[in-house]
């Protein structure tokens, strides 16, 4: 009676111990996650909002253009992040850096209900020049000081991005996030106007970037509506206009 005693006063002290030692590693954990020590890497310092017209600029005759850095955290800032309101998640902060030697560097802030999180990793990405999809590999991801194994931050992806009608989660291909760079203008009785990225590639504190050709869309946007049944009308139209004004001019004056 007395082994089995001893024996179940043993068994009680080891499990006293698992889970003082679940508990001090579970705050060791969170402790790690919730520093924020990349605070000045996150948060813009200039803003440009030229980033449309810089686009339009360079995709005129699809040649290639430099897209500053700043330019694309003031949009992606504007465009993404969000303020946080209550016990709601999103991201507030986030901003990129480009270099022509290294990968590109990401660091965010996010919040998560009452929680909120530093966050940084590394990035690489290719383009898809027939269907201008973005395809990029998240890695070397930390939340605050702590490493996130890659297993972990790809079922944190795959979750996040389940609903995202934009941005899609993929596993293949060394990539596991993917988004099409793409943006059709409708124009009635023609396909639109289409302007695609084909070519991006890091440069010191740029994305050096191609589209297709934005004059050449116009061209072709023109002519399928000169061939519609609304175009046709409207060029006779205007074609027996030239014609009245021309035949004015040969018309005697009185």
């Amino acid at each position: 009676m007395k082994k089995k005693s001893a024996f179940g006063k043993l068994i009680l002290i080891f499990l006293l111990l698992a889970i003082l030692l679940l508990a001090v590693l579970t705050g060791i954990v969170y402790y790690l996650a919730v520093q924020d020590n990349i605070s000045s890497k996150y948060t813009l310092t200039e803003r440009d909002e030229n980033i449309k017209m810089t686009v339009v600029k360079g995709s005129v005759f699809g040649r290639d253009f430099d897209i500053e850095e700043i330019q694309i955290n003031t949009f992606i800032n504007d465009r993404f992040c969000r303020e946080k309101t209550g016990d709601n998640t999103g991201i507030d902060h986030i901003r990129f850096y480009f270099y022509d030697d290294r990968p590109c560097e990401i660091y965010a802030h996010a919040f998560y209900q009452s929680f909120s999180f530093a966050l940084c990793c590394k990035a690489d990405f290719d383009v898809d020049e027939s269907s201008s999809e973005v395809r990029i590999k998240l890695y070397d991801a930390r939340i605050g000081e702590l490493d996130i194994p890659e297993n972990i931050l790809n079922m944190v992806l795959e979750k996040m991005l389940e609903n995202s009608d934009r941005v899609h989660y993929i596993s293949s291909g060394g990539r596991n996030v993917s988004f099409t760079a793409e943006y059709t203008v409708d124009i009635p009785d023609t396909s639109g106007i289409t302007i695609g990225l084909k070519e991006a590639a890091p440069g010191n504190a740029v994305l050096k970037c191609r589209t297709n050709s934005l004059s050449g869309e116009a061209l072709k946007a023109g002519i399928e509506y000169i061939s519609s049944e609304e175009g046709k009308e409207k060029v006779k139209g205007l074609i027996g206009h030239v014609k009245e004004k021309v035949g004015s001019l040969f018309e005697k004056e009185e």
